[in-house]
């Protein structure tokens, strides 16, 4: 690979990347870009008849982009390299970068278990075909993957790689529980994971919104297009709906702190003076957050103690260091 000064506008990016998140939160980034001149690694691209296609970077290249600069220096890769290391290479670069959306994570880890099961049974050809096509989406690969494993015989319980082989090749580390609570997520209805892929959600909010209905899953996710601040309140909506059966509409007033059906000001919402049912509940609830709150301090200070200064860390873990200090920070900001 040369590094390389490229215009932006001859980068185009790649529906094919695991990531589909690679437009948000990315202000921190476009910032340090200082108009695209700063940048620690450079992103990667594929050179092409016409410009180039980025291979490892996405996010890089949009907030340099952002930051209103009209070229980046790059890794210029110039021989071709086949669609199913291509989509390995995207899915181990990005398992060590920003934390995947969980449906991004358990669709990649998908995609790379079918294709090398159907790399084992001689139908590289055919997978290939499906992951190079650029109109379908790593999410969307999924169905048409497991549908030509069923024409040529794959039996899933008997894999011809196992997830074990495909992990270690990988080199991600996975025990089978932790594994199989992951790509439960896929359990959902692919129109609901793609409307997922466009919310900040965790993985056990993703989980619990599996446990309801189809339709009511879809009812809860159009309110989190519209709210994603509700994200945080998935497992409490989903709880509210399965256990208390409240519908969906009543668990989400509930989540948002409000009642149904009833126009509320600020100061309804925010009265000076909270009426509790019960004292004793209160109590309760201020000791539990009390002896929390003790515990997070207790364990800053330890942070504090041994923390090493930013300065004496050499690359690249230097990085990783200064993103953990980032993600502890936007963390208390949300408190």
């Amino acid at each position: 690979m040369e590094l390389k000064i490229i215009p932006i506008d001859e980068i185009h990016f790649d529906p094919r990347n695991p990531r589909t998140d690679g437009t948000v939160g990315l202000e921190e980034l476009t910032a340090s870009m200082q108009g695209g001149k700063l940048i620690v690694q450079p992103p990667i691209l594929l050179a092409q008849k016409e410009g180039y296609r980025v291979l490892v970077g996405e996010r890089r290249v949009r907030a340099a982009k952002a930051s209103g600069a009209t070229e980046i220096a790059c890794l210029v890769r110039e021989e071709e390299i086949n669609a199913s290391d291509t989509h390995r290479i995207r899915l181990v670069e990005n398992l060590h970068r920003k934390a995947l959306n969980p449906i991004d994570h358990a669709a990649a880890l998908r995609v790379s278990w079918l294709v090398a099961n159907a790399k084992a049974l001689g139908e590289s050809g055919g997978a290939e075909a499906i992951l190079a096509d650029p109109a379908i989406s790593v999410l969307a690969s999924i169905p048409k993957l497991e549908q030509l494993l069923q024409e040529i015989g794959f039996t899933p319980t008997a894999p011809a790689k196992t997830w074990e082989q495909v992990l270690d090749e990988l080199g991600v580390a996975m025990s089978a529980d932790r594994r199989r609570k992951l790509l439960r997520v896929l359990a959902i209805p692919q129109d609901v994971q793609e409307k997922l892929q466009e919310i900040a959600i965790s993985e056990a909010a993703v989980r619990s919104l599996g446990k309801l209905p189809e339709d009511k899953q879809r009812e809860v996710t159009e309110h989190l297009l519209e709210n994603p601040e509700l994200a945080r309140s998935v497992r409490r909506i989903a709880r509210a709906v399965n256990e208390q059966e409240y519908s969906v509409e009543e668990a989400i007033a509930e989540a948002e702190g409000r009642t149904l059906g009833v126009e509320t000001d600020e100061e309804e919402l925010y009265p000076d003076t909270l009426d509790f049912e019960s004292d004793q509940a209160v109590a309760d609830a201020v000791l539990r957050f009390l002896e929390q709150a003790n515990q997070l301090v207790s364990s800053l200070g330890l942070l504090q103690k041994e923390a090493p200064s930013l300065l004496d860390i050499p690359d690249p873990w230097r990085a990783y260091y200064q993103q953990s200090l980032e993600m502890l920070r936007r963390e208390f900001e949300q408190v």
